[in-house]
């Protein structure tokens, strides 16, 4: 009796998976977007293999340390640098991820890592030094594809900046910029202070990714800074319950407003995608990206109706999408 309960479940759940996902196929092809965010992570970098999960704070730090861990160079730039940046906006990016920390100076710098040693010639955490000190190192002094040959050494010397240097280099350029200290209320008053000594019309350009109660602090005091995507554990409870739900139902008004994204191998998962999935999205007032790396998926993806993508490698994408129809905003 139960083994006829539990296959007459899984028939009535194969049936739905099959009926959503051709209504995915069939339902009305969302309106194009009013613009679409070519977003650069880390603007152009040395990209690697594996995850970061090393880059927490335990013993394994050293020994996954993604510097070590980068693909054969196929051009020079390091991430979260002004020449990366750059050249990211110079490859068809119009938004650009940076990374910030404090320093025991109460700065602001652009650089991903907690701890000095993974990419630079320095030790210790960013925090307990000055930006004076900082600006003394070699932030490609660890780098190897190998283990044997360290092709940006001695090439990153002095390139640590400020936060309000960059902003201050690309005064028209739109930011999506990445608290990496956490729900550290100090940090976000830091953020704060940094932030608001630029002008409105600047600030519209800046968008804030960072864990809830940091952003909550942030936006009171700069409502014009807003968020560009949700934070990861936000998105994993939405999808999950998108999910569970079988994708029926309206989106919840807490998503309304909010950016989304994915990783194309995920999508297929996705109750009614593209189209009917997107719908939904889009008639709760949200945004939708996806994760760009191969003019291959740049390709199968240039149809379907999306606000943005998210790339490690704008040096190979972004040309695609320049030779692209633009849109009206672009």
């Amino acid at each position: 009796m139960i083994k006829n309960i539990a296959i007459s479940i899984l028939l009535l759940i194969s049936c739905a998976s099959i009926t959503l996902f051709l209504l995915g196929s069939v339902a009305k092809e969302p309106e194009k977007r009013s613009s679409f965010e070519i977003i650069a992570h880390r603007g152009v970098h040395q990209d690697y293999s594996g995850s970061e999960k090393g880059l927490r704070k335990n013993k394994s730090y050293l020994t996954d340390c993604t510097a070590t861990r980068i693909y054969e160079p196929t051009h020079g730039y390091l991430e979260n640098t002004a020449e990366s940046i750059q050249a990211a906006f110079e490859y068809g990016a119009t938004i650009v991820e940076i990374d910030i920390r404090p320093t025991k100076d109460r700065q602001l710098v652009v650089f991903h890592d907690w701890m000095l040693e993974c990419r630079t010639d320095g030790q210790g955490n960013v925090i307990d030094h000055t930006v004076e000190y900082l600006k003394t190192l070699d932030i490609g002094y660890g780098y190897t594809h190998d283990g044997e040959a360290y092709p940006f050494r001695g090439k990153g010397i002095g390139k640590i900046q400020t936060l309000t240097e960059i902003l201050k280099t690309f005064l028209d350029k739109k930011f999506l910029i990445d608290n990496k200290n956490g729900n550290n209320i100090e940090t976000a008053q830091l953020i704060v202070d940094t932030l608001s000594q630029f002008p409105e019309h600047q600030q519209k350009l800046l968008y804030l990714w960072c864990e809830d109660k940091s952003y909550e602090y942030i936006h009171q005091r700069v409502p014009l800074i807003e968020r560009l995507i949700l934070p990861r554990n936000k998105q994993k409870i939405f999808f999950k319950s998108y999910l569970v739900k079988l994708g029926f139902g309206n989106i919840p008004d807490q998503y309304r407003n909010q950016g989304i994204g994915l990783p194309p191998k995920y999508t297929k998962y996705i109750w009614g995608w593209p189209n009917r999935f997107l719908n939904k999205v889009y008639d709760a007032n949200m945004r939708f990206y996806t994760y760009i790396n191969s003019i291959e998926e740049a390709h199968k993806y240039s149809n379907i109706a999306l606000d943005g993508i998210v790339t490690d490698r704008i040096e190979v994408v972004g040309e695609y999408y320049r030779k692209l129809k633009p849109t009206k905003d672009n």
